[in-house]
C-alpha cells in the first residue's frame, strides 16, 4: 500500500500538522511528513513529490500555494489545510480552494488538520463509483458529470451520500449542511442574491467540516473524485492525457 505525505510549508504550522500525524498514527494510515516551502525550497518540494504517494496532505498559510503547487504536479488527490493567519484563514482557505479547473485542491477548514487526516483514511480504499447529490441541473453539476464521462465514470444520482462511492454534494450557502461520515465533495453554489464577495465569509463558516473544492467548480470535483478512484492507478493514462490536453491550450495562447 502506498503511503501519505503530509508537507507543510512552515514549523510554524506544527500544532496543525502534528493533529494530522496523530490521527493518520491512529487510523493506521502509513505516512511521511515533510516541511518544505514553494516558494523557499521548491526544488525540495519537486524532489519529494517524485514518489509516489496515495494522498497528499498539504498545508500553508497566508498566500497558501503549497497545496496548488502540489496538485500541478501529481495526479494523486490533494487535501489542502489553510493555516489561520491575518484575514483569520480566510485568504489560505481561498487561495486553496479556488483552484483553476482541472487542478483540484480539496480544501478543509481553517486549521482543520484532523478532517484532512480523517478523510485521507478514507481514501486510502478502492471505490467504484461516484454518487452526485443534490441538483443535477445547475451547469456545475452537468459539468462534473460532463468531466467524469470522459474517464469513463457514469455517476448516480441521489439525495443522501452512499459510503461505497465518493459522493459529490452540490450545496447553496443558504443551506445548512450536517456533518455526514463518508467521503463527500462538496461543491459550492450562489443563489442569484448572494453576494459574491460576501459569499467568501460563508465559506469560511461553511468548511468547519467536510472537503471543499472551489465556487460553482464542478469540474474539480470530479477530477478530484477521479484521483481518488485512481489508488490502484486505473485512471492513471486518462489523468496524465488530461492534463497534457489542459497544459496544451494554454500553450495554444501563444501561437
Amino acid at each position: 500500500m502506498k503511503k501519505a505525505l503530509i508537507i507543510f510549508g512552515s514549523k510554524t504550522d506544527e500544532k496543525v500538522y502534528n493533529e494530522i500525524a496523530k490521527v493518520l498514527k491512529k487510523e493506521k494510515v502509513d505516512f511521511e511528513l515533510r516541511v518544505s516551502s514553494a516558494h523557499k525550497t521548491p526544488k525540495d518540494v519537486e524532489k519529494t513529490l517524485q514518489n509516489d504517494y496515495a494522498v497528499v496532505i498539504a498545508g500553508a498559510g497566508l498566500a497558501a500555494h503549497l497545496p496548488g503547487v502540489v496538485a500541478a504536479k501529481v495526479i494523486s488527490p490533494v487535501i489542502g489545510v489553510p493555516c489561520g493567519g491575518n484575514y483569520q484563514g480566510l485568504d489560505a482557505l481561498l487561495a486553496i480552494a479556488q483552484m483553476p479547473p482541472g487542478i483540484p485542491v480539496l480544501a478543509v477548514g481553517v486549521n482543520k488538520g484532523e478532517i484532512a487526516a480523517q478523510n485521507c483514511a478514507k481514501m486510502i480504499k478502492k471505490y467504484e463509483s461516484v454518487t452526485i447529490i443534490g441538483d443535477k441541473n445547475n451547469d456545475a453539476a452537468k459539468k462534473a458529470i460532463e468531466t467524469l464521462k470522459k474517464f469513463n465514470i457514469i455517476p448516480v444520482f441521489d439525495n443522501k451520500p452512499n459510503p461505497k462511492t465518493i459522493n459529490i454534494e452540490f450545496t447553496y450557502f443558504d443551506e445548512p449542511i450536517e456533518k455526514k461520515g463518508e467521503l463527500v465533495i462538496y461543491c459550492p453554489l450562489l443563489l442569484e442574491k448572494d453576494d459574491k464577495a460576501g459569499a467568501a465569509l460563508n465559506f469560511l463558516k461553511h468548511t468547519s467540516h467536510g472537503l471543499w473544492v472551489g465556487l460553482n467548480n464542478g469540474i474539480n470535483a470530479a477530477i478530484a473524485a477521479v484521483e481518488i478512484m485512481n489508488i490502484d492507478n486505473e485512471y492513471e493514462e486518462l489523468l496524465i492525457t488530461y492534463r497534457r490536453e489542459l497544459g496544451k491550450k494554454v500553450l495554444e495562447s501563444n501561437k
